[in-house]
């Protein structure tokens, strides 16, 4: 069986079976969710950033969504693709986490290759988008299997997550959808100084910018989403934000619900920082 190895070093999610349980548990320790509308959990928005920054956000909206849910495959979208590329796709039959492997749903991976222009995503990329989320997958849903995509900054991702729901609903298959995407890169590590350094720059960032993102992210409006982060810097893998709307709509969503948002800055303060948000369909 081919597998798919982890790429990403430590630092960036625990390597042992045992620690990765008890951090993700520890993100939940003493949290309850709001109320959660009445209706079915179908995907969500999550950051990608190491578990240190970004994780608790992560498995928050992992957690609100097991209670939502009962799923026979997680649909994984990722990013750091161009407006120019083509859709990615994982291609291998399965996924190495710390908690066990996550087998590939092989029937989806096979009807989209046929369906769709797509490109053989690289066993060694080492791009975080996706890896970061897959022992997030294997805890809260240990039984579910995979389809893991990289989605380009244009209306491709939305294209691609409607045929995704399609699919599924013609297979009969239940899934979720999530969207890997960290929000704005603020600070002199990334060459975004428009707004100067210290609070006046995180003030902008998570009421203005951020914000710009997600209220698009919220009412579902893919062209609006893209072309706010093309115009804005404010996310570094919208596509994969698109394409899990698209998705969720395709499925039946209306609205996102915002689960939470907090920046980098909050946890360490810097004068380079990034956003991220935690949202529901």
């Amino acid at each position: 069986m081919s597998r798919r190895n982890r790429i990403l070093p430590r630092g960036w999610y625990p390597a042992d079976k045992k620690e990765c349980q008890r951090e993700i548990e520890s993100y939940l320790e003493g949290w309850t969710p709001s109320p959660l509308p009445s209706s079915k959990g179908l995907g969500g928005i999550v950051p990608h950033a190491g578990w240190y920054f970004s994780g608790k956000l992560a498995a928050r909206v992992f957690h609100a969504l097991k209670l939502k849910s009962m799923v026979e495959v997680v649909v994984l979208y990722g990013g750091h693709l161009s407006t120019e590329d083509l859709p990615r796709i994982v291609t291998e039959e399965s996924c190495e986490t710390p908690l066990g492997d996550i087998e590939i749903h092989a029937g989806l991976v096979k009807h989209l290759t046929q369906s769709m222009e797509l490109r053989k995503e690289s066993p060694t990329s080492g791009d975080n988008t996706i890896e970061i989320q897959l022992a997030m997958v294997k805890y809260f849903f240990p039984e579910a299997k995979l389809v893991a995509l990289r989605s380009p900054l244009s209306l491709k991702a939305e294209a691609l997550g409607k045929e995704v729901a399609g699919l599924a609903k013609k297979e009969g298959i239940s899934i979720l959808a999530i969207g890997s995407t960290d929000l704005t890169h603020y600070g002199p590590n990334y060459g975004f100084l428009n707004k100067g350094i210290g609070p006046p720059s995180v003030a902008w960032v998570k009421n203005e910018n951020d914000k710009g993102f997600i209220d698009r992210a919220l009412k579902m409006d893919a062209k609006g989403l893209i072309k706010h982060a093309l115009e804005n810097d404010s996310a570094c893998s919208a596509g994969a934000a698109v394409s899990a709307m698209a998705t969720c709509k395709t499925l039946g969503s209306e609205r996102g619900v915002l689960l939470d948002y907090y920046t980098s800055y909050d946890i360490m303060p810097d004068d380079s920082f990034v956003g991220y948000a935690g949202i529901l369909y």
